[in-house]
């Protein structure tokens, strides 16, 4: 059995609810053994990060690690013609590519402090990226398949399992666990959508889809109009509007459960919470993302009181800082309906802690700083100019705070990235060269900028 370590800073917050001061966490073997008032450390490791916020590991319910090289590619294009586009520059990227991609991105999270995160994955690339550095969550496999002329159900349903048995590779011995992201109500027809929810229930696996993300998508699925409905006839595919809402149609597929994430839930009308509510189901909420693309404002208080923040990808929102989806979040709110009120600092990390381990369905295991739980913390610095003063945790760190501030991520026990290690933030990972992967992304970037727009 492992030493114990004595994490200790100026300030811990053990949850979204709860400060302590002149306190400290006990971890071994993984695990949070206690939290106590300060003792003599004894003959433990002690690490002292002084004038900090020792919190929970963040959960980002929410990304896509694969399309981290697409950062800043497709840029202020509405939201259509933004997925076309980074489809089409995605065809450049070979396997090398986009491993490099979901490695810089895994250690983007690790190095602002997330320990968790929710991928939808195409290539299966961001289970093996997570798994280098040292991040749990869960990896699901994306599903696509909207031309009944194309891929049969059979085959595409084959070619799943295929992909899931390496995925359950990859993650076997990690913090990983595995699921299925059919990819959006828009890219997988119907009876696929309800294979997928069958495959799923049958073999106990969680569930993940873009759902009412945006008005082009809800347009197709309540009148065959719109923007994707366009496209789709041109394509030759005939599409039957169902005169529903994205939830009432998923619901209709069989797809919605506890064990289900729907992300965005832009738009969502007031019968959806019922649905919401009936069937357990959560959300993930990307307010950065569904802001530069234009989307919209969810209205989360017809999402249910599942809700986790999630960043999406780097090429939607730029960057994989939960600091700044916690403080979007709640100035969308605020502003959307012109009240205080109706979402607090403390809320913010809550769905970025807490809310995101139970979004995930892995509450208990992650997202509290409480015996039992994994060892999963993050520290953040309060030292820099934009950080002092700080009178109330919560609110220094959604209002102040950004993924620059932290200064160590701790996952399962382990010390995943770590400022005390180098100056250089590429230096500060000690499990992994990131340099060598540096030189990959370039080379996957410089593929990305090969593309060029039809005329």
């Amino acid at each position: 059995m492992a030493n114990a370590v004595i994490w200790r800073a100026d300030t811990i917050l053990t949850d979204a609810r709860t400060t302590l001061r002149d306190a400290e966490v006990i971890t071994q073997d993984g695990v949070i053994q206690e939290v106590r008032s300060r003792t003599a450390a004894g003959h433990d490791t002690v690490r002292d990060l002084g004038n900090a916020i020792l919190m929970p590991g963040l959960v980002n319910v929410h990304t896509h690690l694969d399309y981290t090289a697409m950062r800043g590619a497709v840029e202020d294009v509405s939201f259509f013609p933004w997925i076309r586009e980074l489809t089409s520059r995605s065809a450049l990227l070979t396997p090398d590519d986009w491993l490099a991609s979901a490695v810089w991105g895994a250690a983007e999270c690790a190095a602002g402090g997330i320990t968790t995160i929710g991928d939808c994955t195409p290539t299966g690339n961001a289970a093996e990226a997570a798994a280098l550095l040292g991040l749990g969550g869960v990896i699901y496999q994306e599903l696509f398949g909207i031309d009944p002329a194309g891929q049969s159900r059979d085959i595409a349903m084959q070619e799943l399992e295929e992909k899931l048995a390496r995925l359950r590779r990859l993650t076997r011995g990690t913090g990983l666990h595995i699921g299925i992201s059919p990819h959006s109500p828009y890219t997988v027809r119907n009876e696929l959508l309800r294979a997928t929810a069958r495959y799923a229930n049958r073999h106990t696996l969680p569930l993940c889809i873009h759902a009412a993300e945006s008005l082009p998508e809800c347009q197709l699925i309540r009148t065959g109009q719109g923007e994707i409905a366009d496209s789709l006839r041109r394509r030759g595919i005939n599409w039957k509007p169902s005169g529903e809402t994205t939830v009432q149609y998923l619901d209709d597929c069989g797809l919605l459960g506890k064990r289900t994430l729907l992300v965005h839930g832009v738009q969502v009308a007031a019968a959806d919470l019922t649905i919401a509510q009936r069937s357990g189901l959560a959300w993930a909420h990307c307010p950065r993302s569904n802001a530069k693309l234009g989307n919209g404002v969810a209205p989360l208080m017809l999402l249910g009181p599942r809700i986790g923040l999630g960043t999406d990808s780097a090429v939607s929102s730029n960057t994989l800082d939960m600091f700044e989806e916690m403080r979007f979040a709640v100035y969308m709110q605020r502003a959307s309906r012109r009240q205080i009120e109706v979402v607090s600092a403390n809320q913010a990390v809550g769905w970025a802690t807490e809310g995101g381990a139970t979004a995930l369905g892995i509450n208990g295991r992650t997202g509290t700083l409480r015996p039992g739980s994994s060892a999963d913390i993050c520290a953040v610095s309060l030292n820099s100019l934009t950080c002092q003063p700080a009178y109330d945790a919560c609110s220094a760190l959604v209002y102040a705070c950004s993924a620059r501030d932290v200064v160590v991520t701790v996952s399962g026990g382990r010390v995943i990235y770590d400022t005390s290690l180098a100056s250089d933030a590429m230096d500060r990972f000690p499990e992994i060269d990131l340099r060598s992967w540096a030189r990959s992304l370039e080379a996957a970037a410089s593929r990305i900028k090969q593309w060029k727009r039809a005329e």
